[in-house]
């Protein structure tokens, strides 16, 4: 097997097939993070696709806003009492999870509450919970403003 079809082969296993919740679960909080991350970005950014917005610098700065750690620790706090009892105690095992002091920039609770949120989605995007992460989607982003009405409007007159 040459290197493209072995990469080919581990992509396709990657996004294809879900992993087991228990072999999700043995990862990290930072490696959940890591993975949901990438994922949480990329929905925001489809979502600001799906929405019209055609303006990369505009689709740019609307996403960072969202990704960014305080807005995710504020989002932690959204979802912590909708979810059930065992999302729940895996947002705790995560959100109290060891992690490096990110200095004055960010205090700990607000990183460790991103990152909680982060490895939610990670987990969710790993095991194959779609519609849970639609939800989640749904729940923490604020929905897209409706395009502006046409100024000359569209009448058929």
């Amino acid at each position: 097997m040459t290197v493209a079809e072995n990469l080919a082969e581990t992509l396709k296993f990657t996004f294809s097939r879900p992993w087991e919740k228990r072999r999700a679960e043995k990862l990290t909080a930072r490696t959940l993070a890591y993975i949901g991350d990438c994922v949480f970005e990329l929905g925001n950014r489809l979502r600001h696709v799906e929405s019209g917005t055609d303006d990369a610098g505009h689709l740019h700065s609307s996403v960072v806003k969202l990704v960014c750690a305080p807005n995710q620790a504020r989002m932690f706090e959204t979802v912590w009492e909708r979810v059930s009892p065992e999302e729940q105690e895996l947002l705790r095992r995560w959100r109290n999870a060891k992690m490096p002091y990110r200095g004055p920039r960010m205090d700990r609770l607000t990183y460790a509450r991103a990152t909680a949120l982060e490895a939610w989605v990670g987990y969710l995007f790993l095991t194959g919970q779609d519609s849970r992460l639609d939800e989640l989607f749904e729940l923490v982003t604020p929905p897209e403003p409706a395009p502006p009405a046409d100024e000359e409007g569209d009448s058929d007159e």
